[in-house]
């Protein structure tokens, strides 16, 4: 069971953008900068055999994931696409560093490596538990994924995957608490931690577990959603040092203010997530604080409206790669426009930090837009960001997902 609740991208394909709208300005050629980059998959593992292109400049990536192409003008515009046979595309707009780390928004990453992790656990309430108690056994690392499993018996037995190195260190958490009949954490029974598990490719590791009460403390949060929207989720995960990160609580309740208990004293800092929708179902934004410490009462969060497309209009037809796409903005956020037809159909993702694009002509590369096909269109916004250069440093969302996210639906026909 994979436990991480990474707010990753869309999982659907991207496109590029060689003519902007009023938010982009030279695409890349014509300059005297030498851009020396990565392309990477969703965990951050470099990729081979991928195309990039600036302007009239193309090549491919290395065994590495890395590129190198000269004589460009900042700022640039950057595609990466798929290769073959897929019809997919990936825009980065206006970017100006010149080390950019990009992910391949059509790859969403591989994980070769796999172990087991197995033992038991003594303390706590004896198994199976009453109806309304939780036991999760979890490993997590810094640079890796939590995994884990909820339990019934005092053995276990997981599965760990991660793209790489060969061998790998973690720590392993035992807790367990309680939860009422709205899914809203009520108290912690038992917590107990194994550090320094280290697991290599098809080995299976031991990790016995004692647990023992916790201290608690109580954290406060309340949420503000924008205009329009209703709060339809409040999470709760907790967040350790090591990396390790669980969900402790998830109801579907709409207040604005959550006050949860937190364990106290095994190094394990909250992160609360809220949820909101607007009236018609169109619109989703999401925001979280981290690193609440236990016995903060008043904290407070803002949910940003979402980005919603303005042109072309929802069920608009006519639409071809000569076609503006205007958007409003999420402040500090940066934008992420997918373009999803039929099967075969090419499809596209733009990535932006401004307000404005075109789909692009890539026929010259096999991506054709295909006449008098519907296209659905998502609109998402991840942050915070100063700007898009910003995320391009690691190519990677954070451990614990972003700040905020937001997304909106429309859809267009092809002319």
């Amino acid at each position: 069971m994979h436990l991480r609740p990474f707010a990753t991208f869309l999982s659907c394909v991207v496109g590029l953008l060689l003519a902007c709208g009023g938010d982009s300005g030279n695409n890349g050629g014509g300059g005297d900068k030498t851009i020396s980059g990565k392309v990477v998959d969703g965990y951050g593992t470099p990729l081979a055999g991928r195309t990039v292109l600036i302007g009239g400049s193309s090549t491919t990536t290395d065994a590495a994931g890395a590129f190198t192409l000269t004589g460009i003008a900042t700022p640039y515009d950057l595609v990466v696409l798929a290769p073959a046979p897929n019809k997919i595309a990936t825009v980065y707009m206006q970017l100006t560093r010149t080390d950019p780390t990009l992910p391949d928004l059509s790859e969403s990453g591989q994980t070769p490596m796999n172990a087991t992790v197995q033992g038991t656990i003594s303390g706590g309430n004896s198994l199976p538990t009453a109806a309304g108690t939780l036991t999760l056994v979890t490993w997590g690392s810094p640079d890796q994924l939590t995994f884990g499993t909820y339990l019934d018996a005092a053995s276990y037995s997981f599965n760990v995957s991660w793209p790489g190195p060969a061998t790998i260190a973690g720590t392993v958490h035992g807790l367990q608490w309680t939860l009422d009949a709205n899914q809203t954490v009520t108290g912690y029974i038992a917590h107990g931690v194994k550090t320094g598990v280290s697991l290599s490719n098809a080995m299976t590791a031991g990790a016995d577990l004692t647990l023992t009460a916790p201290g608690t403390d109580t954290i406060s949060t309340t949420a503000t959603p924008p205009a329009d929207h209703e709060i339809f989720e409040r999470d709760v995960f907790l967040s350790f040092d090591d990396g390790t990160y669980f969900q402790v609580s998830g109801d579907g309740l709409d207040g604005g203010t959550l006050q949860v208990p937190v364990p106290s004293d095994i190094g394990a800092k909250a992160v609360v997530r809220f949820r909101a929708l607007s009236s018609d179902g169109s619109r989703e934004t999401d925001a979280q604080l981290k690193g609440i410490a236990p016995g903060t009462i008043g904290a407070t969060l803002s949910l940003p409206p979402p980005a919603r497309l303005t042109s072309p209009a929802d069920g608009a037809t006519g639409v071809g790669t000569g076609t503006e796409l205007v958007w409003t903005p999420v402040n500090a956020g940066i934008h992420v426009i997918f373009l999803n037809g039929s099967a075969n159909d090419p499809q596209y993702a733009i990535v932006s930090g401004g307000t404005r694009a075109q789909i692009p002509d890539l026929s010259a590369h096999g991506l054709t837009l295909p006449s008098g096909h519907s296209y659905d269109l998502a609109l998402l916004a991840i942050g915070p960001y100063a700007n898009i250069d910003a995320f391009a440093e690691t190519g990677v969302l954070p451990e614990e997902g972003p700040g905020f996210q937001t997304v909106s639906f429309s859809g267009f026909t092809t002319r």
